[in-house]
């Protein structure tokens, strides 16, 4: 199984090399920041595919392979295959997930929101809701691409490896360009305990996306809240870029 997301991992890689996602990918699948969907779905006619690597400690790995795409004009359908590798717990399943915007993608300068729903069992049979605003902080036309601003509430559930466990959290996130392009944004993420016994969620990473292309990349570190924080990586590609 490892060499296999290996594989996939070097193959997007590959392919990403001619060329910016609009849109990252959690590690579930939803459009959104690392860890939490964002009321972002992908362009008309467009996908997105990404794999993503994040280490949350010494023997802790965790591996996916996800997609999403747009049906019609306000529904996105997202998941994949994600893998959980731990010192004594492994586990390998289906990720899926919906997500419904209520706003339309012709309107950036207004409050976007989305709900959503979503299952990976490998994270530990995780099931999820969530409801999420996202808002434009500047002019969307021209050269200076905006800062993207996220505020959601969410409800998590986990029954598996010992974890039994039902919470409400909030979240909020930003997406802030470094370049004026947007080429290189400085993402990050925080939000309250999803997990009971569990610890602060968060991510902070650097993403290089280049302006009209369907390559994008991310590195930087999180902490999902069962476990502790450590490195990530996603790498991925959007078809239908315009």
């Amino acid at each position: 199984m490892k060499n296999c997301f290996a594989v996939a991992l070097a193959t997007l890689a590959l392919a990403g090399l001619s060329g910016a996602a609009r849109a990252d990918l959690t590690i579930s699948g939803a459009v959104g920041l690392p860890l939490n969907p964002t009321a972002q779905i992908p362009q008309e006619g467009g996908a997105r595919i990404q794999g993503n690597y994040f280490r949350p400690g010494d023997d802790v790995n965790n591996y996916s392979l996800v997609g999403a795409t747009r049906v019609g004009g306000t529904l996105e359908l997202n998941g994949g295959i994600t893998r959980l590798d731990a010192d004594t717990f492994e586990r390998t399943g289906p990720a899926i997930g919906v997500k419904y915007l209520f706003s339309r993608e012709s309107d950036p300068t207004g409050v976007r929101l989305a709900v959503g729903a979503g299952y990976d069992r490998a994270l530990l049979n995780q099931t999820y809701l969530y409801a999420v605003g996202t808002k434009y902080l500047g002019a969307v036309t021209g050269e200076r691409i905006p800062i993207s601003a996220h505020l959601g509430i969410r409800y998590d559930r986990f029954d598996a490896g010992g974890i039994d466990s039902n919470k409400a959290s909030v979240y909020a996130g930003a997406e802030v360009p470094i370049t004026r392009d947007g080429g290189f944004q400085a993402v990050g993420e925080i939000q309250s305990k999803n997990a009971d016994g569990g610890s602060t969620p968060y991510s902070a990473a650097i993403r290089y996306r280049p302006k009209g292309q369907p390559f994008g990349a991310s590195i930087g570190v999180a902490r999902q809240g069962l476990a502790g924080s450590g490195f990530f990586a996603q790498i991925g590609y959007s078809f239908g870029v315009k």
